[in-house]
């Protein structure tokens, strides 16, 4: 039980540094996209907007398609880890589900505030949680999935 708990606590400790990291970097791409397209655009208030509306639909899109990649990675590394792909299938999969809320709060949060008067367009932290909680899905069946193949092959 203490193996699995600390593998779980491994893979949520993984997914909060890429949350950081993510956070970091979308605010530094929003605030960009900001100044580019609005505030040194010379008053580029009919297009600027929507160009940043986009770029941080784009960035909450990049960062739920991070999830299945970092759980597959993490997964393959912790399933070697345990004797049975049961217990592989189980860490693996509840480990990336908590990763990965944990990684879009904090990654999607930062992004939010980023937003600037340019950024009117651009969506909210709550019109983000339902995309998140349905792309937590696969991340969680990927996690599964390859901490038990990788179990298994141990």
């Amino acid at each position: 039980m203490k193996k699995t708990l600390q593998a779980v606590g491994f893979m949520i400790s993984l997914f909060t540094l890429f949350g950081i990291a993510l956070g970091v970097l979308a605010f530094v791409s929003g605030s960009w996209a900001q100044s580019q397209l609005v505030t040194d655009a010379g008053g580029a208030t009919d297009f600027g907007p929507i160009f940043i509306a986009i770029a941080y639909l784009q960035t909450a899109v990049i960062i739920f398609f991070l999830g299945p990649v970092i759980a597959a990675l993490v997964g393959g590394l912790l399933g070697s880890v345990f004797s049975s792909p049961k217990t592989a299938l189980i860490t693996g999969g509840g480990g990336s589900l908590v990763g990965f809320y944990i990684m879009s709060v904090i990654a999607l949060g930062v992004l939010v505030l980023s937003k600037g008067d340019g950024a009117t367009q651009a969506f909210s932290f709550g019109q983000a949680l339902v995309p998140m909680l349905v792309a937590g899905i696969p991340t969680a069946i990927m996690g599964s999935l390859v901490s038990a193949l990788s179990s298994a092959l141990n």
